[in-house]
């Protein structure tokens, strides 16, 4: 590659301190069917697109979209059973790890749902479902009962 000396010396621009890296953005639903739309509008006349790779790229496209319902549908299963373990505690003693590794007992007296996810109310405090440790019945456990 030739490079003209007037080219170098008419860059007066500063070189910069950190070059950042553009994260690549994931090809969505719609984007590829915005890809696929512009294909078809600027295709050649005389040499249109083969019936082999249209009918590849539709059923990329369905797999696209069934994968993405199918994800749907398991968040919602997750959520619905997350819930269900949660309503299953109500009542009980249950142990908590704090996020300061400390635990916490009581009894879960109410459920939370927020953006999705589930939280016992314990104390009147909220805990994710998954810092529950341990579970028993409602009714304090004595260890050492007197005679």
């Amino acid at each position: 590659m030739i490079t003209e000396v007037q080219s170098i010396s008419a860059f007066k621009g500063a070189v910069p301190d950190k070059l950042e890296r553009v994260p690549m953005k994931v090809l969505g639903q719609d984007e590829f069917l915005k890809l696929l739309v512009v294909q078809m509008r600027n295709q050649d006349p005389l040499k249109p697109v083969s019936d082999t790779e249209f009918i590849a790229q539709m059923a990329e496209f369905s797999n696209l979209e069934q994968t993405t319902a199918m994800n749907v549908q398991l968040k919602e299963l997750r959520q619905s059973n997350a819930f269900t373990q949660a309503a299953a505690l109500m009542g009980k003693q249950v142990s908590l790890l704090s996020g300061d590794n400390t635990f916490t007992k009581g009894i879960v007296t109410e459920l939370e749902v927020m953006e999705g996810e589930v939280s016992v109310i314990v104390n009147g405090k909220a805990y994710e479902l998954g810092q529950v440790v341990k579970v028993s019945s409602g009714e304090t456990e004595d260890k050492n009962p007197k005679e």
